[in-house]
């Protein structure tokens, strides 16, 4: 039934779902992004990488980066806690983890174990809910 909806849309059709990640996947799919990519999961998120407790997952994706040879990823979700919570929280997670924390600007922190592993997580306040960025990077 799925496979029905993402093909409807993608020729056309009306959205069938109130999903923002299948929304987005439904839009991708429509302009030739093939499905298995414009889904993305967070299936092969590292552990390090801090989600939020209530976290709504909008978007997870990830790849292979020649260049850097780094895997890297970004998840977007929202989430009613404050931005400093969810900062605070994620920072904690981070070093935790491993990770020695690095820039801070208040909206914003980064996180790293030298070369080998990298994160970056911004929140920001939205309408009644904060949105929140994580990007992170592992050498392969």
């Amino acid at each position: 039934m799925t496979g029905l909806a993402l093909l409807a849309a993608a020729c056309g059709g009306p959205r069938t779902t109130n999903d923002p990640a299948a929304q987005n996947v439904i839009e991708a799919t429509s302009k030739g992004v093939p499905a298995k990519v414009a889904a993305g999961t967070c299936n092969d998120k590292p552990d390090f990488v801090p989600v939020y407790k209530e976290a709504k997952i909008i978007s997870c994706t990830s790849g292979d980066v020649a260049v850097t040879g780094k895997r890297s990823g970004t998840v977007i979700y929202t989430d009613f806690a404050a931005p400093p919570a969810i900062l605070a929280w994620s920072k904690e997670q981070a070093i935790a983890s491993g990770l020695t924390p690095g820039i801070e600007d208040g909206k914003s922190f980064s996180a790293a174990e030298g070369d080998r592993r990298t994160l970056r997580v911004m929140a920001e306040p939205g309408t009644a809910v904060t949105n929140v960025t994580v990007n992170w990077g592992v050498r392969r």
